[in-house]
Formats: C-alpha cells, structure tokens, sequence
C-alpha cells in the first residue's frame, strides 16, 4: 500500500502541479495583471502618453482651426470691404453720370430758354423797331414839315413887315393909316 499511497500522492502532487502551471498558463495567456503587474503599468503609462499626445494634437488641431478660421473669417471680412467699397464707388460713378445729366438738361434748358426769349425779343422787338423807324421818320418829316412852316411863317412875317413899312410911308407920316387888308393874328 505504500506503493499505492506513493503514487497516489504522485498523481495528486503531478495533478496539482499540472493545475498550479494550468492556472499560471492561463493568467499569462489572458493577461491577467496576477502575472505580469509592470505591464499593465507600463501599458498604462502608454495610454497616458497617447492621451497626453492626442490632447496636444487636438489642442493644435483646435488653434489651426480656429487659425483657419479666423483667416476664412479675416478673408470674408475683406471681400465683403471690397465688394462694399465697389458698391460705393459704382454709386458714386452713377452720381456724378446723374449730376452731368442734370447739369447738361439744365445747360440745355438754359440754351433753350435763352434762344426763345432771343427770339421773342427780335420778335417784339422787330415790329416796335420798324414802329420806331416810321415814327422816326414821320417825326423827321414832321419836323421838316414845321421848319417849312417855320420859314414860311418868318417869311411871311418880314413881307407883312415890310408892307406894313411901305403902308407907313404912303400914309403920309402923320401917323394915320388906314386899314390895311392883312392883319396879324
């Protein structure tokens, strides 16, 4: 019985190496942390690196987008500028066009209105002229006409005189006379 109890004892000692190596063999397959404590660490410690690496790459992905956007917004900035200081000076192009036209209807008007009141003028003016001109010459006939009477007046006047002296000497010269056929009126 001793060999029995021998190996009795073998195949308990051989069965409870052969569990104590399966139980080891299957935390070191499942990686368990019972087996191997510092790679867990060590895989820990990497997962923070990665994490430390991916939080600066995102903290630099996060300043290059919001680099890129203030640029996209700094660019939108200036086209709207530009499209704004285009408006504005195609404005100002369509004012000053306006103003010339305004200016130009306005010189035109002017023109206008200076010509036709020309043309009324010589219009008036023409009648009221030749008005003038024959009123000017019936007034120079007129004229004439009185400075004829004038001198036929004066002339009638010195033969009334001289009559009168001859009719003077005739009477005698005592101061009477007689009358005479012509009297002055």
């Amino acid at each position: 019985m001793l060999v029995n109890n021998s190996i009795t004892g073998a195949l308990v000692l051989l069965v409870v190496v052969m569990l104590v190596i399966g139980v080891f063999a299957g935390l070191a397959i499942s990686d368990s942390d019972l087996v191997n404590p510092y790679r867990n660490q060590a895989e820990a410690e990497r997962i923070r690196q990665e994490a430390a690496i991916q939080a600066q790459r995102d903290a630099i992905d996060l300043q290059t987008y919001q680099r890129e956007q203030e640029l996209r917004l700094q660019a939108l900035e200036q086209q709207r500028a530009d499209e704004q200081a285009y408006r504005q000076a195609w404005q100002e192009a369509k004012l000053h066009l306006l103003r010339m036209a305004g200016t130009t209807v306005m010189i035109t008007i002017d023109l206008a209105a200076l010509i036709l009141g020309i043309a009324v003028a010589f219009r008036v003016i023409a009648p009221a002229r030749r008005i003038w001109i024959q009123s000017s010459a019936e007034v120079q006939a007129t004229r004439g006409q009185m400075r004829r009477l004038a001198r036929e007046n004066e002339r009638l006047l010195r033969r009334l005189n001289l009559l009168e002296q001859e009719m003077a000497l005739t009477e005698g010269g005592n101061g009477h006379r007689k009358e005479s056929p012509i009297r002055r009126a």
